[in-house]
């Protein structure tokens, strides 16, 4: 018995001492050291652990010594040291219980023993910062009271399964005692999962190129390499524009006459030429007459003068012969009226007439 007198009054001689130091000073290394592990506060999770801190009695308080009333010193007179057990059934909410073995020294050097069971419902602000409310029993000196206790804590993950917290309380008993309390303590939590292993980085992201300069980043670009005088959409790939290209063949003859005048045979290769650009084209040629003459007879001259053109570009310049066709019309579709010279010179011809559509590229300048 005389070494645990020994013992309990060296604990708490060094915890009314240092206990509130020691406190502040955990909190204030805890705001400096990183979480190595991710707080928690699952729901379902089980703990257990010791706790130990200064008790300040109420200095009405008073212990049963040798059958004598005796009161307290003051202050943080007593210490204690105990187990806590709980259980967190939301995120938020959880409740523990605990049992704490209490030794106070008396006002005339003796010393007081008793014992705490209690109850706390709890509740989690934060991940670390949490508050309780809760009821208990302390029995001190031979002297029992029930208390409602309020307190505020923080706690710190130590590892997967290990917590630190540090805690203050105030407890008010049903006989008008006012009591203050530290402690601090670890807690092992059953079953707790591992946190989940941080995120891998995401790969760093090239800054975006437009090799072309067409102003169509290159992993947006389905035309590469584009020209740099055309103008593109929003893929990069140059912007067109119908244009239809027409190419007229006017070819006049000498009167009575269906030979090409060697004059006309310029025209002729240019028709030919184009005609081997568009190779989807086909060409009519149609005949004409002046007045003079019946009309049985013009006819038959506007026909020669259409075929002796088509045959050309058949012959003299490679043009497929289904590519063209001739057409006679007599002196029934004249150009100009048929009442002068001049006028009757200029509808001895053949005409044709061709159209393309074409897709061309819009110049930035356009």
């Amino acid at each position: 018995m005389g070494n645990q007198n020994q013992f309990i009054g060296k604990l708490k001689e060094h915890l009314v001492n240092r206990i509130a130091a020691v406190s502040l000073a955990v909190l204030a290394g805890l705001s400096f050291t990183g979480n190595a592990y991710a707080q928690s506060t699952n729901e379902g999770e089980w703990y257990v652990g010791p706790r130990l801190g200064p008790l300040g009695t109420d200095s009405d308080r008073v212990a049963i010594d040798n059958n004598q009333l005796r009161t307290f010193k003051g202050g943080f007179d007593s210490a204690f040291y105990g187990i806590e057990a709980g259980f967190q059934f939301t995120p938020e909410w959880g409740y523990r219980m605990y049992y704490d073995y209490l030794r106070g020294d008396l006002e005339n050097a003796d010393t007081a023993d008793g014992r705490v069971f209690g109850v706390d419902l709890m509740y989690n602000f934060t991940e670390s910062v949490y508050g309780t409310i809760g009821l208990n029993n302390t029995e001190l000196g031979d002297v029992s009271n029930r208390f409602v206790r309020v307190g505020a804590g923080y706690r710190e993950q130590l590892s997967n399964n290990w917590d630190l917290f540090v805690e203050g309380g105030v407890q008010q008993s049903d006989g008008d005692l006012t009591e203050f309390l530290l402690m601090t303590g670890l807690r092992y939590y059953f079953g707790r999962s591992a946190p989940a292993p941080a995120p891998a980085p995401a790969p760093a992201t090239a800054a975006p190129v437009d090799s072309d300069g067409d102003g169509v980043m290159d992993a947006d670009d389905l035309c590469p390499n584009t020209d740099p005088m055309y103008r593109v959409d929003a893929t990069g790939c140059v912007m067109y524009r119908n244009e239809t290209i027409t190419h007229e063949l006017m070819i006049n003859f000498a009167f009575d006459s269906a030979k090409i005048p060697a004059n006309e045979v310029g025209e002729l290769r240019e028709t030919a030429d184009f005609m081997k650009e568009y190779p989807q084209l086909d060409i009519r040629v149609e005949g004409h007459t002046d007045s003079i003459g019946t009309v049985e007879y013009n006819q038959g001259l506007s026909e020669r003068r259409a075929k002796s053109v088509g045959d050309s570009l058949i012959s003299d310049y490679g043009i497929e012969q289904e590519r063209v066709s001739t057409v006679g019309y007599s002196e029934n579709r004249p150009l100009v009226p048929n009442d002068s010279k001049e006028n009757r010179a200029k509808n001895r011809r053949i005409e044709a007439k061709m159209s393309v559509t074409k897709e061309i590229p819009v110049k930035k300048d356009n």
